[in-house]
């Protein structure tokens, strides 16, 4: 009868290796689902960097083209800033950002102020400013078109490239 009694008081519990084997298995399955919640976390900010970075290299192709495509009161191509252009505010036609680089000073707004908003930390432009001719264009007709490229980088990297080809006024 003692063993009788026995059988009936002990209850089937978990061994200590079965709870080990239970908390690894959860432990696995927690990090395999939080995985894709930071690979989400982690694309949602590349693309938030992404959009700042076209929005700072539209901003600034948008200032250089409101610009005249020669010189006031000149036709004659020379592409970078000419004397007296020290700096960017001082700019008055297209082929003036030729070579233009933000690499030391980091983003400028079009007063020449710093950006320092922290979305474009590490975030700088160049500008290139080149006359092109096509295939067949009439050799008189040179320096009717200008190609602008405005380089959005951080570091080393481009994050965005924009080009834009600009046909003189007359």
């Amino acid at each position: 009868m003692s063993a009788r009694i026995q059988q009936h008081n002990r209850r089937p519990a978990f061994s200590l290796v079965e709870a080990l084997i239970a908390a690894t298995i959860l432990t696995i399955v927690s990090a395999s689902a939080a995985l894709p919640f930071a690979a989400g976390v982690q694309h949602a900010n590349e693309a938030a960097r992404l959009e700042n970075a076209c929005a700072l290299g539209q901003a600034f192709m948008e200032e250089i083209l409101a610009h005249p495509f020669f010189e006031p009161g000149s036709r004659v191509a020379s592409p970078g800033p000419d004397a007296g252009e020290t700096d960017r505010s001082l700019f008055d036609n297209i082929d003036d950002y030729h070579g233009y680089t933000e690499s030391a000073t980091g983003p400028r707004d079009y007063r020449n102020q710093a950006i320092t908003d922290p979305a474009f930390t590490n975030m700088y432009r160049e500008v290139t400013a080149a006359y092109i001719t096509f295939p067949g264009q009439v050799a008189s007709d040179t320096n009717s078109l200008i190609r602008v490229t405005v380089l959005v980088k951080d570091g080393n990297a481009v994050l965005v490239k924009l080009v834009r080809v600009v046909a003189r006024e007359d």
